[in-house]
């Protein structure tokens, strides 16, 4: 056991000391690593607040039913149960007249013409009772729709339901933008993570030429395969080590920087914020795990096609 932790603390030193020997080849593979780390992270980061974003905006968006002042107790369970039963409906709120007037003129607070008209019709309330119904799933409004259309439920409305088609029409482009990021991205990434093999893989190759002699040497005197790959496989992975750090740091900068700005336009991003503020650990050890599996991956193909042992 004790001669094993030599062997490996060894060659963690060798790693080290190609690492810093090499310091503008380090420098180099650590960039193009780190923009691979960065990419891989934002992709990761942007589809969590397009997931939040959308389901923050379908908790809004709904289908208001207007009910007929003639409706019945009964009848107006009978409606309810029949949307309950469509699938994708997730809340049925019950607006009374009161509550309907009440918002109108919250809602027009500023209005003094609207204010005035509605006071000359005194106690009378011109405002129906409604149902607004929230759906999971925009697709799911035009069933609902289709339902409050059929004949049988005529009578129980006093006007042709609406549909939040503002809400809705912002739901689908973000899906489209979640998709296209989501897609982009990974695309991205896979372009500069086989730059980041490249740039390893030649890397490791230019340190072996360079160490050839020594490397030969090692070999006369009887060391084995394992460490005489070690450094390099050392080496390769403190390039994802140090990039990992950097990823981070960038993302969680920017995330700080931008989340006031980005909300004000509608952008839920602050449970994001929150699971970076929550899970740094997670996050980190995620992107060095990603780093260290791209620079062992890296170091091996170069191990194995340019170093004869």
């Amino acid at each position: 056991m004790r001669r094993r932790w030599i062997t490996f603390t060894r060659i963690c030193r060798y790693g080290l000391s190609n690492f810093a020997r090499n310091a503008w080849l380090s420098t180099a593979a650590t960039l193009v690593m780190t923009v691979t780390l960065t990419i891989i992270l934002a992709t990761f980061t942007l589809h969590l607040v397009f997931n939040d974003t959308l389901a923050d905006v379908r908790q809004k968006i709904d289908i208001s039913i207007y009910l007929s002042d003639s409706i019945t107790a009964e009848q107006q369970q009978e409606f309810i149960d029949a949307i309950k039963s469509i699938q994708g409906v997730t809340t049925i709120d019950y607006v009374s007249k009161e509550q309907a007037r009440d918002d109108y003129i919250a809602q027009n607070s500023g209005d003094v013409q609207q204010l005035e008209a509605l006071n000359v019709l005194g106690d009378t309330n011109p405002f129906p009772a409604s149902l607004k119904v929230h759906v999971d799933d925009t697709d799911h409004l035009e069933d609902i729709a289709d339902l409050v259309g059929e004949d049988q439920y005529a009578s129980y409305q006093s006007k042709t339901a609406s549909i939040s088609g503002s809400r809705k029409e912002a739901i689908e482009n973000i899906a489209r933008i979640a998709q296209f990021s989501e897609i982009a991205g990974l695309a991205v990434s896979g372009i500069f993570l086989l730059l980041s093999i490249m740039v390893i893989f030649n890397t490791i190759r230019m340190t072996i030429f360079n160490r050839r002699d020594e490397i030969e040497m090692m070999k006369l005197i009887g060391a084995n395969k394992s460490f005489i790959r070690g450094p390099f496989i050392v080496e390769a992975s403190l390039y994802g080590v140090f990039a990992a750090v950097i990823a981070v740091a960038i993302m969680y900068s920017a995330l700080l920087a931008v989340g006031t700005s980005i909300s004000d336009y509608g952008i839920t991003i602050q449970p994001t914020i929150e699971f970076f503020t929550k899970y740094p650990a997670l996050i980190f050890l995620g992107e060095v795990g990603a780093g260290i599996l791209i620079g062992i991956f890296s170091s091996a193909l170069a191990i194995r096609r340019y170093l004869k042992i």
